[in-house]
């Protein structure tokens, strides 16, 4: 590993970035040496990228490589390697996945871009793919077992334990509220965290399902609603402010500043902004849960409703450390001219499960109807409305942290006037996504992410008022009669 230098803590530019080690290290033993073979390819790297996401348990990656000494072969890569990397923003937390530092990632595939042009032109383009250690670790590894306790604890003894995924990463895990028991039977590790993750319901929030997922910092245990506020109470501070700014915006001394340009995206879309079918059908505004309690023979039914829960729980917009007030990304409106919202319809998505907890009467488990139809409305709501955004890079970002983002209206003001805020599209976003890339050519760290929010930053507009009246509904028409007629 290259020492840090001076330099190394100066940022000269938005986008600044050091690429230290990105080394291939092969599954063979150099000669009569104990230690493998180690392939420096910084030289030929033309790009890396990074990609976090909070719906996903390991990181993923690719190296562009242009070849022109064929280590492909002469190594040779056969996807049983292990890549070593060191990047970071000078002044800013270091991404290192290096021997007896941490895990290294793993090579899993070769594809190649572009092959040589000629014969006196022997280079060509590869892309090497890799994730972590601990996804090969999941797919040679079953496991059939039972854990009591609190969630938590299974999560960790899968992720350390030797006979999982024997990782050595930090595992940050929120509480949970129970003591359990579960069995697994004959599951891969990432598949079981999945299961607990959906039955896991936290300590201090009013909030079921958890997520898993790893950043450069380690893996994540813990709830969506952990991600939008911290100590149980209070909002989670945003960790950088984007705003659009006119180009090349610089002070009276048109010197380069750094900070603004920091914050200032290359670019900015909106994805699924409104898509009202698939929010009733995945059951976001209402849904109604069956269950059958086998041991008393008993069937129940639950109803829930998007706009009477909305207030028990924290989301991306807070106010004064209380849990969000009425910011509802669908506003109070009739459907139609019912007299009724769409969170009055819960047979819009139906669910049915089997409730076991009875037979454990030595063990906590909570009730389906805690677990399930909040879990079933909040994924639904990270499934829409999302902010895509290409913004400078930073190696401190990670998924799973918040962002606020910034759009001025884009309707005409006088010259003396100030731009009005956009009070929807602007505010607080959830990072779900987050995609480094550094350019080695144009020396560029480039961030792509994908955002959702789930709250206004200002109430939308109430529409209560019989605004929809509907005509006379037709009579019925004989095909064969109507058919004489022509």
């Amino acid at each position: 590993m290259a020492a840090l230098d001076d330099n190394d803590n100066i940022i000269n530019y938005a986008g600044d970035f050091r690429l230290k080690a990105c080394t291939i290290i092969s599954y063979r033993k150099a000669g009569n040496s104990e230690k493998a073979i180690r392939q420096n390819i910084l030289p030929q790297v033309m790009s890396v990228s990074l990609v976090e996401d909070i719906t996903m348990p390991v990181l993923t990656g690719t190296v562009d490589v242009n070849d022109g000494v064929d280590f492909r072969t002469t190594l040779p890569i056969t996807g049983m390697e292990k890549l070593e990397l060191h990047v970071f923003t000078p002044g800013q937390d270091e991404i290192k996945f290096l021997e007896g530092v941490t895990d290294t990632f793993n090579v899993y595939k070769i594809e190649k871009i572009r092959g040589a042009t000629s014969m006196s032109s022997r280079e060509s383009l590869y892309r090497i793919h890799f994730v972590s250690r601990e996804s090969y670790r999941n797919s040679t590894t079953r496991i059939s077992k039972a854990f009591v306790g609190p969630v938590e604890n299974a999560v960790y003894q899968i992720c350390q334990d030797e006979k999982y995924l024997d990782s050595r990463k930090r595992v940050y895990a929120e509480p949970t509220a129970t003591n359990s028991k579960y069995v697994i039977p004959n599951l891969k590790p990432f598949k079981t965290i999945k299961f607990l993750c959906d039955n896991a319901v936290s300590d201090k929030y009013n909030n079921a399902g958890y997520l898993f997922y790893e950043t450069t910092k380690g893996f994540n245990f813990r709830s969506f609603e952990s991600l939008m506020a911290q100590g149980g109470n209070i909002a989670r501070p945003s960790v950088e402010k984007y705003a659009m700014q006119p180009a090349n915006l610089r002070d009276a001394k048109m010197d380069k500043d750094i900070l603004l340009d920091l914050q200032s995206p290359d670019s900015y879309s909106f994805e699924d902004v409104v898509n009202t079918l698939n929010e009733l059908n995945n059951g976001l505004y209402a849904n109604h849960l069956v269950t059958h309690d086998i041991y008393n023979k008993k069937i129940s039914t639950f109803n829930y409703d998007y706009h009477e829960s909305y207030g028990d729980h924290f989301h991306t917009e807070h106010q004064d450390g209380n849990k969000t007030p009425d910011k509802y990304n669908k506003p109070l409106a009739y459907y139609e001219d019912t007299g009724k919202m769409l969170s009055d319809f819960p047979m819009a998505k139906l669910m049915s499960v089997v409730d076991t907890k009875a037979v454990h009467n030595d063990y906590e488990f909570t009730a389906p109807e805690v677990l399930l139809p909040n879990r079933v409305s909040q994924r639904a709501q990270m499934a829409n409305n999302h902010l895509l955004l290409s913004v400078p890079g930073q190696t401190r970002m990670n998924a799973g942290t918040i962002i606020t983002f910034n759009l001025p209206m884009q309707q005409p003001v006088p010259h003396d006037e100030a731009q009005k805020t956009n009070p929807y599209y602007s505010g607080r976003y959830l990072i779900i996504s987050l995609k480094h890339k550094f350019d080695i050519p144009k020396q560029k760290h480039t961030m792509n992410l994908r955002t959702v929010k789930d709250a206004v930053m200002t109430d939308l507009p109430k529409g209560l008022d019989e605004v929809t009246v509907l005509t006379d509904k037709k009579d019925a028409v004989n095909l064969y009669e109507e058919d004489e007629r022509i």
